[in-house]
């Protein structure tokens, strides 16, 4: 199996070392920098000097060289005796002995093919299905070895081959987990190969009017392309069928699939064919790019928190020179005074409630006037009260895409119920007491420990989107959830606006739990105003959505559909109907006709899962649901309704 080879890995960036001419290109600089981390080379690299630390050689065609001096095989496990190879389980005996005395594994190749008819098809699929539209030699592989039918990404057992090696040696990359998966040599305008220019090369690795017209195989896809003096043959269809050529092909898997799993796929000649697909260019010697995004920080009285908040972005992020902006709600501890202080060194813009302390603007308000103040395409909603770990923006931003929101994962101190949707571990339980080093190496061990999918589908902050579509699908925060619920209120609308959610589990902050807003920080008078603005507030979410606060254990959000619903009361009591009041909307679409003698505990939770209740009767007519008299004039659900913000 593929993960054999894992314990190899010595980088979490590996180099893919193709045969075109930009090779010869590379400095002794850019050559140094390569040697620092992992690399695997593919077919014939073995004419090149440098040693890769893989070589995959699961090609099929093991029939195609006359000689030794011409074999591919024979000449990689000769040049290359210390790499790790790659090898077909239907290698034959002949070649398998050229392996004797060396680390290898074996795997299988499911071939499939693409066309360019399919590419609009393509496009539209989902990601993970969309290689039900690819041709297969065989499907059996699906089956045996119970990997999704439809989806591209490698099993261990099997990887994908389809219009040459370099698929099939990208799979090999995915597969043994690599995420910063760079492409060198790999220029595709032309047949040109760096083995051209080297004189001893054998014929079988070059280019025809190199010495490669004497191998026959290559002839013979020359002969069969549609344009031999074009662009490299894996990127053109044949004179019989019009295949997607492997630079489309490269595009839609990095777009559809390798993004999905945070995995960077980039090029390192800038003038590849594959950076004209979409693919970035990335310098050999740099580190990976990131956008510059947006931290949006609230503070009500907040200034113990961000004194670490602050420095813990600028400190531990990716990406030194993001914009941090934070508005002041509140100041009753001399927030203002250190924001104006530090605004230079830390290189911030806060921004003053104006009409301060005298009401409060609300979390969700404050929030959208951060994100209006923004410059940058992205924005990340942040907690006062977190500490951002090492590289935890870049972690979250190698997944986000077009109608995605992508969260950091909270490790807490041991203060709150945890259903595996965050980590509890105490670094902590205030900043002064903030364990930095220990926090640090915890997630560093973790990450390189960790044996399990890199995402879940789940949404809590830190939270990071693009500022469009924030803007034109949501429309902003819900002023009427003012201080509380209004995380649940726009995770709801992004929901049924068709958002995906990824929480990744190698981008982490350290939350001191709810004590930025005050519902844990050890001040009773702060907390009693907080419990106040919560019950408000989640008075308004059930008036809203029609039922409390719904989510999976992951903390995906579950939206009930809402209906219009009033409820008529007789022996009605001044308790029942505060209790009443918020489960309904005032709709005559649906009506409660209710006897407060009779009124039971049983017949309120009725009322509170009413929404569910009407959707799986879907029943239009009277009845009785416990002592509740049900008037169901009409089923209509207005959810969608409450997506964006007028």
């Amino acid at each position: 199996m593929i993960n054999n080879l894992s314990q190899y890995k010595t980088s979490d960036r590996i180099y893919i070392l193709g045969s075109g001419r930009s090779i010869l290109d590379i400095t002794s600089k850019e050559w140094e920098e390569i040697k620092k981390h992992d690399t695997i080379g593919f077919n014939h690299w073995y004419v090149h000097e440098y040693e890769p630390t893989f070589y995959d050689l699961s090609y099929l065609a093991n029939d195609y060289f006359e000689s030794k001096e011409t074999d591919m095989f024979y000449m990689a496990s000769k040049n290359c005796p210390n790499s790790k190879f790659i090898l077909n389980h239907s290698l034959d005996k002949l070649h398998l002995d050229f392996f004797q005395n060396k680390t290898t594994t074996k795997t299988h190749i499911n071939h499939f093919d693409f066309f360019n008819s399919d590419l609009e098809k393509i496009e539209l699929e989902k990601e993970n299905e969309i290689g039900k539209i690819a041709k297969y030699w065989t499907l059996d592989f699906f089956n045996h070895f119970q990997h999704p039918y439809g989806e591209l990404l490698p099993s261990n057992n099997f990887i994908y081959k389809s219009r040459g090696q370099l698929f099939a040696t990208l799979q090999i990359a995915v597969a043994l987990g690599y995420k910063d998966i760079r492409l060198v040599g790999v220029d595709l305008k032309d047949e040109g190969k760096f083995q051209d220019f080297y004189k001893d090369a054998p014929y079988s690795s070059k280019s025809i009017g190199y010495g490669g017209e004497n191998f026959k195989p290559r002839v013979n896809v020359s002969n069969n392309v549609k344009d031999p003096k074009g662009i490299h043959n894996t990127c053109q269809g044949t004179k019989d069928k019009d295949y997607l050529g492997i630079h489309k092909l490269l595009s839609i898997f990095n777009k559809k699939c390798l993004r999905r799993i945070g995995v960077s796929l980039t090029v390192g000649n800038p003038n590849s064919l594959l950076v004209e697909t979409g693919i970035n260019y990335q310098p050999i010697t740099e580190d990976l790019k990131m956008e510059k995004i947006t931290f949006c920080i609230p503070s009500k009285s907040n200034l113990r928190y961000l004194k670490t908040c602050i420095p813990s972005i600028r400190n531990n992020a990716y990406r030194k020179d993001h914009e941090i902006i934070i508005f002041v709600d509140s100041d009753e501890d001399g927030t203002i005074e250190w924001l104006d202080q530090v605004k230079d060194e830390y290189s911030i813009s806060y921004h003053v409630n104006p009409n301060l302390g005298k009401s409060l603007y609300g979390i969700g308000m404050a929030y959208d006037f951060c994100i209006e103040k923004s410059t940058t395409d992205t924005f990340m909603i942040f907690h006062a009260d977190m500490i951002l770990a090492k590289n935890a923006d870049f972690e979250a931003y190698k997944y986000l895409k077009e109608k995605t929101v992508v969260c950091a994962t909270r490790i807490e101190p041991p203060l709150h119920p945890n259903n595996g949707e965050k980590v509890l571990q105490d670094f902590g339980m205030y900043p002064e007491e903030f364990k930095e080093e220990e926090f640090h190496q915890y997630i560093k061990d973790r990450v390189e420990q960790f044996d399990t999918v890199p995402t879940t589908e789940g949404i809590f902050a830190p939270w990071m989107m693009y500022k469009k579509e924030y803007l034109e699908i949501l429309g902003g925060h819900d002023p009427i959830l003012h201080s509380c619920r209004e995380d649940s209120d726009i995770f709801n609308r992004m929901y049924l606006a068709g958002f995906t959610f990824t929480q990744t589990w190698e981008g982490f902050v350290y939350h001191f739990t709810g004590r930025g807003a005050g519902s844990f920080d050890g001040d009773e008078e702060r907390h009693k105003k907080w419990k106040e603005d919560m019950d408000k507030s989640t008075i308004a979410f059930i008036k809203k959505w029609g039922t409390n606060v719904q989510h999976d254990n992951m903390m995906k959000p579950i939206v009930s559909p809402v209906y219009k619903k009033t409820y008529k009361i007789t022996n009605p009591n001044p308790k029942l109907e505060q209790a009443l009041e918020p489960w309904f909307n005032g709709g005559e679409d649906i009506i409660v006709e209710i006897d407060g003698n009779k009124f039971s505990q049983q017949d309120f939770q009725i009322i509170q899962q009413l929404n569910d209740i009407i959707k799986d009767s879907g029943e239009i007519g009277e009845f009785e649901l416990g002592n509740l008299k049900m008037k169901i004039n009409k089923i209509e659900e207005y959810q969608r309704k409450l997506i964006k913000l007028l």
